[in-house]
């Protein structure tokens, strides 16, 4: 997924490996399902995509960019 994702060069994607050590951070952020995908503008989440759903994130991404 991530060379779908390079014309996105004004984005940046930070992952988090919901291991046993980051089950509490996954927890407070509010991730319940993998993958999950914040999208933040502002230091603040506008717009969440959950699950594999590589059309959804792409047209999210566009959205809150265009916005």
């Amino acid at each position: 997924m991530s060379s779908r994702l390079n014309k996105y060069l004004d984005v940046v994607f930070l992952k988090l490996d919901c291991n046993q050590d980051n089950k509490p951070l996954a927890k407070e952020l509010g991730i319940k399902v993998v993958p999950t995908f914040k999208i933040l503008k502002d230091k603040k989440v506008v717009k969440e995509v959950t699950g594999a759903k590589f059309d959804d994130l792409v047209h999210a991404i566009d959205t809150v960019r265009f916005s």
